[in-house]
């Protein structure tokens, strides 16, 4: 299947999640393991690593990606663990767990290490007959960049202790430095594999040599679009993927089998005893890819006995797993006994279409609907109450569906990261086509759709002293007419317009404000959070990424008044949070938001006691 199928590798607390990409004449050129990068780049990488594994199995190859451990859906880096050691076992793993789905075990095998992925498969180069190296960057280089760019991010939240902090992945201070001799493999070089080391039955003889190949893109742009920029604004370039493709060696299509007999669940006991399972489900008309987690007990999916469901769905287009905290969020509250679910949206993660070469605009009311699908599929399962927690951008969803008269029928909604109110599609849609990664530091983010001029300078404001007092209102007057002049009459409508926004949010008096927002003639807290909470109890975690925005659209005015109305509705605020949920205090202090109100002796508007497990 081209498309991939998904498989647990490995048992236990050792085991990652795969996708095997097959070509549909059930033949196979030879096996290609995609070695991601680590981290916030792996998350904004899983579109390109995705379409490549597509463009492999359509020329013939068996290609398989998967997470570290660590990452995405695959089990724990556990804190005694060897990194190194930990990754080197990951990669042998995916290739014997393929070997033995395909029937096959002598197929030529390669490897195609991605960033921080080419440093640890050229740690074990005698292992594959090809290794590609593509766009390589050492262990000890990512390490220094990413621990400084956590603090450049997120300077407000504080370390959390004992961890190296690299936005989307924590190590223990060992695990960084055993990630930080890993270097980069020489390219046009040959690595010789001493006698019986080589797998057994393999094709690769004792005493063959190993051809490492490195691939990188000289317009800089172009590659980090790729890995390094917002996630929905991701691009990934067909003509760079295919000098990837052809980096390896063309080889005779052998028979492999035609079905693939996947793994979908996986059990294993965590730090503290509970036994846990975790199972690749499909949720929806369009068959979204999802993980429900529970734990030993609460029964499965199917039946799960009455017991608490929560559904969970991150930021921007980022996957079922978000930037990496749902796995474990999900995990944590499966020991406290919630049925915890994860989806990916419509036209996202692993549900993207198989030509998809960009992310897609998840500012959509299809989101909104898929959220109440997943709801739905809790409950027909067996789960009641079902509970949500939505970051960012699904948040924003549910805020749109509950404008529209559909508001999420859930008990308890946790918003993480809501203060924008501005319910329009289209607005992303513009955002989407006028701001491109590609484009030079320089060029113009907003505007007409204009696809020329995102290699066109940006168009300086000009300036002008404002002094103070009446003289400055003519200074005002006269710096718009240099506007005009500069720029044309559209740029000052747009300035004047910003202006007369921030003016009402700060100067309306709120009786007005609340009207305008009732007339729907202003995008107002009232306005969403109002349907939101009529059925629902509703919790708006921020922190101070979020809290300014908060204040000004006077949201804490809209929480106390719907309060004081007799709403469940209330905000917490904690300064150990950032807005993506990409620190490792970002992630714990969800959890323990999570925790506090869905599964605390206090949380309030429980209908029934949570259910307590029953015997195995």
């Amino acid at each position: 299947m081209i498309k991939g199928e998904p498989t647990w590798i490995g048992t236990g607390s050792a085991a990652v999640l795969a996708w095997v990409h097959t070509s549909p004449e059930a033949t196979s050129r030879g096996l290609v393991v995609v070695a991601p990068p680590a981290g916030r780049e792996l998350t904004l990488s899983a579109l390109t690593i995705r379409r490549l594994c597509i463009i492999l199995a359509q020329a013939g190859f068996t290609a398989v990606r998967f997470g570290w451990r660590g990452s995405l859906d695959s089990q724990p880096l556990l804190p005694t663990d060897d990194a190194v050691q930990a990754w080197q076992a990951d990669v042998r793993a995916v290739v014997d767990g393929t070997r033995q789905l395909l029937g096959v075990h002598d197929l030529p095998t390669h490897a195609v290490g991605y960033r921080t992925g080419a440093a640890v498969v050229g740690s074990m180069l005698e292992e594959f007959d090809t290794v590609v190296s593509w766009e390589p960057v050492a262990g000890k280089t990512f390490v220094r960049q990413w621990s400084r760019l956590r603090h450049t991010v997120a300077p407000h939240v504080p370390d959390t202790e004992g961890l190296v902090d690299l936005l989307g992945m924590a190590l223990t201070p060992e695990q960084a430095q055993q990630f930080s001799t890993l270097g980069i493999p020489q390219p046009s070089a040959t690595v010789t594999s001493e006698p019986g080391a080589a797998d057994e039955g393999t094709e690769q003889a004792a005493g063959a040599a190993t051809t490492v190949v490195e691939v990188k893109e000289a317009d800089k742009r172009r590659a980090k679009a790729m890995y390094g920029v917002e996630p929905f604004d991701i691009r990934v370039h067909d003509d760079v993927l295919n000098r990837v493709r052809d980096a390896l060696p063309a080889a005779t299509a052998r028979p492999v089998a035609a079905e693939l007999h996947t793994v979908l669940e996986n059990t294993w006991t965590d730090a503290n005893g509970h036994q846990l399972h975790e199972r690749v489900v499909e949720v929806g008309p369009e068959h979204r890819v999802g993980v429900v987690t529970w734990a030993q007990g609460y029964g499965e999916p199917g039946d799960f006995r009455g017991a608490e469901g929560l559904f969970v769905s991150g930021g921007g287009p980022d996957p079922r797993y978000g930037g990496g905290e749902w796995p474990l969020i999900a995990r944590a509250l499966a020991a406290d006994g919630l049925v915890t679910l994860r989806v990916d949206r419509p036209l996202v993660g692993d549900s993207t279409p198989v030509d998809a070469i960009r992310a897609t605009n998840s500012y959509t009311r299809r989101s909104a609907v898929s959220f109440q699908e997943s709801v739905d599929w809790l409950r027909s399962n067996g789960c009641e109450p079902v509970h949500a927690g939505l970051l960012c951008s699904s948040a924003w969803a549910a805020g749109l569906s509950a404008v529209h008269g559909s508001p999420l029928n859930v008990q308890s909604l946790v918003l993480i990261g809501h203060a924008e109110w501005k319910m329009s599609e289209q607005l992303w849609e513009q955002v989407r086509e006028t701001y491109n990664a590609d484009a030079p530091r320089t060029a113009a983010a907003t505007g007409t759709v204009n696809r020329a001029a995102r290699n066109s300078a940006a168009p300086q404001m000009p300036t002008r002293k404002i002094r103070p007092g009446l003289p400055g209102v003519l200074d005002r007057v006269l710096w718009l007419n240099d506007l005009r002049i500069s720029q044309g009459l559209p740029a000052v409508k747009a300035v004047l317009r910003d202006q007369v926004v921030q003016l009402l949010r700060t100067r309306m008096p709120y009786v007005l404000w609340q009207l305008a927002g009732k007339q729907g003639r202003l995008e107002t807290p009232e306005r969403v959070l109002e349907p939101l909470s009529r059925n629902t109890r509703v919790v708006v975690l921020n922190g101070p990424d979020d809290l300014p925005r908060w204040q000004v659209t006077r949201a804490d005015r809209a929480v106390d008044k719907l309060s004081a109305a007799g709403r469940s509705v209330r905000s917490v605020e904690s300064d150990r949070l950032d807005h993506s949920v990409i620190t490792a205090t970002g992630c714990r202090t969800v959890l323990e938001t999570l925790r506090t109100e869905l599964v605390g002796d206090h949380a309030a508007g429980d209908a029934q006691p949570r259910i307590a497990p029953t015997a195995s």
